[in-house]
């Protein structure tokens, strides 16, 4: 059985983390992380794969183009976002 993957999530994820090691947020809980990973992904292309080989051709192209760049933009801008408005109380 094959199984549908998006190379833009684990480099989302990838961002997110190395973000997260250097900057403070005002909510790290799982919501919000995913909140964040889920604004972000929705304003980049997706990426799918199926195969090993397919995964191994998209990563390669992504480290081509300036899309490591584009993907910490829009990290910080999905971070800047949730912690203006999280979805949960700020308590």
């Amino acid at each position: 059985m094959y199984e549908l993957k998006n190379s833009s999530e684990v480099l989302v994820k990838k961002s997110l983390d190395e973000y997260l090691a250097t900057n403070e947020i005002p909510c790290r809980c799982e919501r919000c992380l995913t909140d964040i990973m889920a604004h972000a992904l929705n304003r980049l292309p997706p990426r799918y794969y199926v195969s090993l080989k397919g995964e191994v051709i998209t990563n390669f192209n992504a480290q081509l183009y300036p899309d490591k760049a584009r993907v910490m933009a829009e990290v910080i801008i999905a971070s800047q976002i949730v912690a203006d408005a999280p979805s949960h109380s700020r308590d």
